[in-house]
């Protein structure tokens, strides 16, 4: 017995063994296609075309825009450069109070000084980094 597949619209003779494995491929893929219709579930690159694809026609509202992403970008690079031009001691103390969390009281003791002092350049420091972020 002679076994057919298509192979382009043309029917090409295989082995059974081919013709087997073929069928059964055939026939997998046909199942996948009827438990999506079952289960109602789309794919949006089906509604791909040549200009678009079809993931890009919905909307993410919790995606960050193109504008709010560059002005982010913008003052961070001026955050930077406003702290470089920051005293060693007082990039410290920033790194101590805002990314180590500790406390202005912890931070007092460890420098071995009155806890008003630290306020006062706590105050001072975060006026100054204000003043090196205006344009």
């Amino acid at each position: 017995m002679d076994y057919y597949i298509k192979v382009k619209g043309t029917p090409v003779t295989v082995s059974e063994e081919v013709y087997k494995a073929y069928c059964q491929g055939e026939r997998k893929e046909r199942y996948f296609r009827e438990s999506d219709i079952r289960n109602r579930t789309f794919f949006y690159d089906a509604l791909d075309t040549e200009e678009l694809k079809g993931s890009d026609m919905f909307w993410d509202p919790s995606a960050e825009s193109v504008e709010e992403a560059a002005e982010k970008r913008w003052l961070l690079e001026k955050l930077r450069q406003a702290i470089s031009q920051l005293a060693p001691d007082e990039r410290d103390m920033l790194y101590r109070l805002y990314l180590r969390g500790d406390s202005l009281r912890a931070f007092s003791k460890d420098m071995g000084i009155p806890l008003s002092t630290a306020h006062a350049r706590h105050r001072r420091l975060l006026e100054k980094l204000k003043k090196n972020l205006e344009p």
